[in-house]
């Protein structure tokens, strides 16, 4: 199923998260006015990224060594040219972007180098106040950490004050509580657990619902019989 969507409405952390979640392979095609780039992912990570002069030209090879040679890019050049590639992609702030499942054969000996998480967190630094509003804007709100969170964590290269206030998610404070505790700004916080909740470090705790039904019904009679036995 392909995805696809204005990068006004979706950023770029939303997009990876997508894509990580479900290990995809396929090549996501982001392009506006002035710029057109296709990024190669293996497993829901990006192996890498190139610009070209019209987005057909993108789907002319299958075989991912092929683009390669067409590029004339060696595998081990691959570290050089995602670094070089990747901030000017994310530069890109308006445009369009279409993703496409599969299409796309690698071979085995082809592996991504940097996490997505590093990425994610990396952009989740920069996110403004609107932005981060939308998925965290409650301080009310309790979050927990997932149970393979230090794997995560380890991939997304977190800072000093990031580990820090991974510290005290707990499934217990709520978001005002680390604030306070942690003596981050709100900002900061926020930035944070944006890119954790986007990574699958943390998850949102759930509500238990209580099972009054029965409890309700026992007082009910409970109340009853006594008043009963005042007639």
């Amino acid at each position: 199923m392909a995805i696809a969507g204005n990068l006004e409405v979706f950023n770029f952390i939303d997009i990876f998260q997508i894509l990580k979640k479900d290990k995809k392979d396929g090549i996501l095609v982001v392009e506006n006015e002035n710029k057109k780039f296709a990024v190669y992912f293996k497993g829901g990570d990006i192996l890498y990224i190139r610009e070209v002069g019209k987005v057909f030209y993108i789907y002319l090879d299958v075989d991912f060594k092929k683009v390669l040679e067409k590029d004339h890019v060696s595998i081990d050049d691959l570290y050089r040219v995602l670094v070089a590639k990747l901030p000017l992609l994310l530069a890109v702030k308006k445009g369009k972007f279409s993703f496409t499942p599969g299409f796309i054969q690698y071979s085995s000996d082809i592996e991504p180098i940097i996490p997505i998480e590093k990425i994610i967190m990396y952009l989740s630094r920069q996110l403004s106040q609107e932005e981060v509003d939308r998925k965290i804007s409650d301080l009310n709100l309790v979050f927990e950490k997932s149970d393979n969170w230090r794997q995560l964590a380890q991939k997304a290269h977190l800072t000093d004050i990031e580990r820090k206030i991974l510290n005290y998610v707990d499934g217990e404070r709520t978001v005002k509580q680390i604030m306070e505790e942690a003596k981050v700004k709100q900002l900061t916080l926020q930035r944070a657990l944006y890119g954790f909740l986007a990574t699958g470090i943390i998850t949102r705790k759930k509500k238990v619902k209580r099972k009054v039904g029965f409890n309700l019904t026992r007082n009910l009679l409970r109340k009853i019989v006594e008043r009963i036995k005042g007639i």
